[in-house]
């Protein structure tokens, strides 16, 4: 009974920054922000809210020191594509351009806000289309390599945007579980492989496992193990013949 709440823990921490975009839509106060009013039905995101993942980022970067902080925009379907996305952070003021890559990768700035609502993400797509995740990288790395301290940190920077969120489950799960950093916790939280991988390898003089990626890009790994040290890399295949954990 107690593994089965543990895991369910990992998966709603995952699911939680979907309902997080979602309530911080629905609390906004449209008409308080002429740029904002004028965007009725396009994805908007709170920047204050996505800024505390660049404080984490600063904050933990021991766990990755030579690396750089991107987040990702994925669409929910495969029926969607990145063709024609843009993006702005918008003020009453200001506008400002966000270059997004092929593969949906943009770096926010990290702005000195005059109050909280200063400033909003805001995509030129219906709501509810695409979503982000971040993306911690070290230096020098293949496109399917990566270090076991990139993704802590990555769990550092969800933990700082996703821990705010409004609803009542998850005030309820922070309460009940008196959990505090779940990315230093004995559970399974989600991260993102590239496009088209399918197995995550990770092989360490102590460990070696092989972890499924799933049909939405996503894999868990037992980030609280101390036997896999920050620099452990793993390797992310096509090779779905691997034996899979």
């Amino acid at each position: 009974m107690q593994m089965k709440i543990v895991k369910f823990i990992g998966y709603l921490f995952f699911f939680l920054s979907t309902l997080t975009a979602s309530a911080q839509d629905e609390n906004k106060d449209s008409t308080s922000r002429v740029e904002v009013s004028s965007q009725k039905g396009l994805e908007l995101k709170s920047y204050s809210q996505m800024q505390k993942g660049l404080k984490a980022y600063a904050e933990y970067n021991k766990l990755a020191p030579n690396s750089e902080l991107f987040f990702i925009l994925i669409p929910r379907s495969k029926k969607l594509s990145l063709e024609g996305v843009t993006m702005r952070l918008a003020s009453d003021e200001t506008s400002i351009n966000i270059p997004i890559d092929a593969d949906g990768k943009f770096q926010l700035p990290d702005i000195a806000l005059k109050h909280e609502d200063e400033y909003d993400l805001i995509l030129n797509k219906l709501k509810g289309q695409f979503h982000f995740v971040a993306h911690v990288k070290s230096e020098n790395l293949a496109k399917d390599v990566k270090r076991m301290g990139d993704l802590r940190l990555e769990c550092q920077v969800r933990w700082a945007i996703e821990k705010q969120d409004v609803s009542v489950v998850f005030s309820s799960f922070v309460k009940l579980f008196a959990a505090g950093n779940p990315c230093t916790k004995t559970i399974s939280v989600y991260f993102f492989a590239p496009d088209g991988m399918n197995t995550v390898t990770l092989d360490t003089p102590k460990l070696k496992s092989v972890y499924k990626v799933n049909e939405k890009r996503q894999y868990t790994l037992p980030l609280s193990n101390a036997d896999i040290i920050d620099d452990d890399i793993l390797q992310y295949t096509s090779n779905i013949a691997s034996t899979v954990k």
